[in-house]
């Protein structure tokens, strides 16, 4: 008895041509299905009928040796790939996967990524979209710049139609959007067993009309397609059901394989192969949309959902009963008169652009008009939730996973760390147990570059013990965990690998001080002698002060957060010891000789250090450095940008009296000075502030004298100099300088004589009460 071929031509993920495909099943009940899915997922793919595996979830297929090497393959709830394979795990068919497997694909010469294959080799609007396509380049998609309105257009055109097919037929039929007339003729239809006999037609019509040729890779896969079909033929299954995309179901015809079967077994022979394995991972339906540039992804993925899970009489109702209810936990008016009212211009709309059934642009376009007044702001989380989506999959634990991945889960799941779609704040607080593990786990994360968190700034006294993270789990995220598997089989392995291997790569100070702040934070205990041991060897051998400046603040970090992390920090603090004294003692000689770009940058990394410093509880540390800090402000052949500077902050911490400080201006606006000189002094005296000169009358008096008894030809040169000075200023900063200049009191005597004491001490508790005093 000879075998009966059906062909299934899908749009992936559309829910029309599920809903149509399962009825062709019934209809049908084949005991083959072969799949246009990759060859080496068939094994995967067979669990898709385990009840814990909830979709939007992909297939992942890689290259267990270069995971960079990596194919994505969606799969949602409504995709008919997925409904096709739980079918036959229900009616007990065989299940064939019949694409070119990845193990070949990723061994051709120049293959790209496929991060989201499943779309690939048909337009990205075209319903030939199947499970595991390449997209076409952006170099492939640009038209050629040509001369003439008319021939632009023409180019524009054929490139359209040669990588969108559909809208040719959307053209056709008076629409200018192939997505739209599909959706319209296809997607919203309840399901019709017959519809693939017509779409065959339609995608063979279309083939010969455009006759455009196919990409190498795509020869590939069609010609491996077709002789597993030929082999599977001869197996001897009564009824064989073939889903592939609608865009090859035409050179799929059982009247066509035998004149292919030369020509098939000659491309594909000699193909070199690669290892692969294959394993599931959570999707979002954020990046099923194909606004994340997923090339087979659809427009409205909840949208898609609720059509196929709703009968098509109430699915409108559904949708604008379900927008309602959101806009009022949004504390928006949105009451059943204008649900109702909403349904009724969805259908209104509908009936005027002859539809059957309103689409999600009618829904979004009556929703705008009664929930939002006619503003479509208002109506932004009602796109983001019911029209793109925010549902993450879930994959169950026993799985085919890395040990990393297992590991990795596990304490998620201690941790009460589940990962979302949604991007959330996390608020820690490290003197509690949990939250410091939670800080562990992300900080850990971030050294292997799987950035789930992202570390926000904390002000306040609260900044010591607190940290706040920004949190969302993407999908791709997974790749990087496979990733990371290559320096050990826990979170913790892992991440202490990877800092000793960035620690022996590293070549200066400052990067090895960071990673050990990195890896303190991450409380990698492992790997701190090795960081610690690789700082030593380097700084021995240092002599550069700017790595010094640099590798210092992170060190400092280290033993002020050390207690608060309850790691041990001593081997730190021997570091740090040996670290200053070599600092102080280089750098006043490295402060002269630089130009005013050096100079700006030395600056940067002494503010930085001298902060730190500053935290440091050894007094002779402190004396050292102030020490260093009167050299540069004294030291004739100093930069006069780090001279002011190094007078500024000595004045700020009380280690210079205001007449010494006058002195030191004096000095550097002294006649003999060079113009430059004292202007680039003044701009890193006054550096961020004006307060000094606001109320030190004497510093006023000598920037004031020095700056009168310029001739008009320097003055017109200075100006602009000492303008850099000043912009950092407040306004009512300079707002007192200049009533100062003009010979006024800094501070109006009216607001000091307003200022009634009695009062402003009675809010004294209350203010000690609110900064924690």
């Amino acid at each position: 008895m000879p075998t009966e071929l059906r062909l299934y031509g899908i749009r992936h993920h559309g829910p029309g041509s599920t809903a149509s495909l399962l009825k062709a099943l019934d209809e049908f009940r084949p005991d083959m299905v072969l799949l246009e899915c990759p060859a080496d997922g068939e094994k995967t793919l067979a669990l898709a009928a385990n009840p814990a595996l909830k979709p939007p979830v992909a297939l992942l297929v890689y290259n267990p040796k270069q995971h960079a090497q990596a194919t994505f393959l969606p799969f949602a709830y409504f995709s008919p790939e997925w409904q096709a394979a739980l079918w036959c795990q229900q009616h007990g068919a065989h299940l064939r996967c019949f694409d070119l497997p990845m193990t070949l694909r990723f061994a051709l010469p120049d293959t790209v990524e496929h991060e989201l294959a499943p779309a690939a080799e048909a337009p990205a609007k075209a319903p030939a979209a199947s499970p595991a396509a390449t997209e076409a380049t952006a170099a492939e998609v640009v038209a050629p710049a040509t001369s003439g309105e008319a021939t632009e257009t023409l180019v524009i055109e054929e490139t359209s139609l040669r990588f969108d097919p559909i809208a040719h037929l959307a053209r056709l039929d008076g629409y200018t959007d192939g997505e739209r007339w599909w959706e319209a003729r296809m997607e919203h239809s309840a399901g019709h067993a017959d519809t693939f006999g017509v779409v065959l037609q339609m995608m063979t019509a279309l083939r010969e009309e455009l006759a455009q040729p196919e990409s190498e890779e795509t020869l590939l896969r069609e010609a491996y397609m077709r002789e597993t079909l030929r082999t599977t033929l001869k197996q001897g299954y009564q009824r064989v059901a073939v889903v592939c995309g609608a865009w090859h179901a035409p050179v799929l015809r059982a009247e066509q394989l035998p004149d292919y079967a030369k020509a098939d077994k000659v491309r594909l022979k000699g193909l070199k192969k690669v290892p692969t394995e294959a394993t599931w991972v959570p999707w979002t339906y954020e990046r099923l949309a194909r606004q994340s540039g997923y090339g087979a992804g659809v427009l409205s993925p909840a949208w898609y959902e609720l059509l196929f899970q709703e009968p098509h009489e109430r699915v409108v109702t559904h949708w604008m009963v379900r927008a309602a209810h959101l806009l009022r936990a949004q504390q928006i008016d949105a009451s059943s008169a204008h649900a109702i009212e909403g349904v009724r211009l969805a259908e209104a709309l509908a009936a005027v652009r002859g539809l059957a059934l309103p689409g999600i642009e009618e829904l979004e376009e009556a929703a705008v008009s009664i929930f939002g007044g006619g503003y479509a702001e208002a109506l932004e989380l009602v796109h983001q939730q019911l029209v793109i989506g925010e549902k993450l999959g879930e994959v169950p634990a026993e799985l085919p996973a890395s040990p990393l991945q297992q590991d990795l889960a596990l304490q998620q799941k201690a941790l009460r760390l589940k990962p979302e779609a949604l991007s959330k704040t996390l608020a820690l607080d490290l003197r509690k147990d949990l939250d410091l593990g939670r800080s562990h786990l992300l900080h850990r994360l971030q050294l292997l570059g799987i950035r789930w968190g992202k570390p926000q700034r904390v002000q306040g006294k609260s900044g010591t013990f607190h940290e706040v993270w920004e949190l969302q789990w993407r999908p791709e995220m997974v790749l990087g965990v496979l990733e990371a598997g290559r320096w050990g089989n826990t979170v913790l392995a892992a991440a202490s690998g990877a800092a000793h291997h960035r620690a022996q790569q590293a070549t200066d100070l400052g990067q090895v001080s960071q990673l050990l702040e990195e890896a303190l934070r991450a409380d990698l205990g492992p790997a701190l002698p090795t960081l610690v041991s690789r700082l030593e060897t380097i700084s021995a051998g240092t002599r550069d002060v700017a790595h010094l400046l640099t590798a210092l603040p992170p060190l400092v970090n280290v033993l002020r957060y050390g207690n608060v992390r309850r790691t041990e920090t001593t081997q730190v603090a021997q570091v740090v010891h040996h670290l200053v004294p070599r600092l102080c003692i280089s750098l006043p000689l490295a402060c002269t000789g630089l130009d005013r770009d050096a100079a700006s940058q030395l600056l940067e990394r002494i503010e930085a250090a001298h902060q730190a410093i500053r935290l440091l509880p050894d007094p002779a540390e402190q004396t050292d450095w102030q020490a260093a800090l009167h050299a540069i402000a004294r030291q004739p052949a100093s930069s006069g940008l780090l001279a002011g500077a190094a007078t500024r902050l000595l004045f700020d911490t009380q280690q210079l009296t205001p007449d010494d400080t006058a002195t030191l201006l004096g000095l550097a606006l002294a006649p003999a000075q060079p113009t430059d000189y004292a202007t680039a002094w003044i701009e890193g005296f006054l550096r961020g502030s004006g307060l000094l000169l606001i109320h030190n009358r004497t510093l006023f008096d000598l920037l004031d004298a020095w700056l009168s008894g310029l001739d008009e030809a320097v003055f017109q040169e200075t100006v602009p100099l000492l303008r850099r000075s000043f912009a950092d200023f407040s306004q009512p900063e300079r707002q007192q300088v200049l009533a100062l200049a003009v010979g006024g009191p800094a501070v109006p005597a009216a607001q000091a004589a307003d200022v009634d004491l009695e009062r402003g001490l009675r809010v004294l508790p209350v203010l000690r009460e609110l900064l924690g005093v």
